[in-house]
């Protein structure tokens, strides 16, 4: 099994991984199935079937939080550190490219929430542009906290190792 937060680069061909893990190491399609996940999400939760439910509400935004920071997490995991300071900021841009091109559909199906009523073309980039500050600024901080958490183990690990 590949080791969890490598320190070095692991040659994939002389591991054997298993599907999920396969899925997590492309970028492009970890985040684009996150972000067409979390824009359906949000159309659901923000629906009038909801009926501005605050329950609702608080937990959608919870769950849409949890699915993005577990996919870029599942993604970071096959990776050394020093690569996540281009794979962080092209994960945000790929899940909100995939959130604007959902976002489309949903405008054009007539199920794109804003606010009250239901989001018109002339909103799309208006929406695409608040995604993109939300999520960028989300991923950039949690992948701050993670690094930081990733690098605690490894110095409380590598002390009991010292030690024994």
């Amino acid at each position: 099994m590949p080791p969890i937060f490598p320190r070095e680069v692991v040659h994939w061909g002389e591991q054997s991984v298993s599907a999920l893990r396969k899925a997590t190491l492309s970028i492009v399609e970890i985040a684009a199935l996150t972000g067409i996940a979390v824009r359906l999400l949000r159309a659901a939760v923000l629906g009038p079937s909801t009926g501005g439910n605050w329950i609702v509400f608080v937990g959608g935004v919870t769950a849409g939080l949890l699915l993005l920071c577990g996919a870029l997490t599942a993604h970071l995991m096959n990776y050394p550190m020093r690569r996540w300071l281009v794979r962080v900021p092209l994960f945000a841009v790929i899940e909100v490219a995939a959130e604007a091109g959902m976002s489309s559909i949903l405008i054009a199906l007539g199920r794109e929430p804003l606010g009250a009523a239901r989001a018109r073309w002339g909103d799309w980039w208006t929406l695409a542009g608040q995604t993109l500050v939300e999520r960028g600024v989300a991923l950039v901080l949690f992948a701050l906290v993670l690094a930081g958490c990733v690098q605690l183990a490894r110095r409380i690990i590598d002390g009991r190792a010292a030690q024994a």
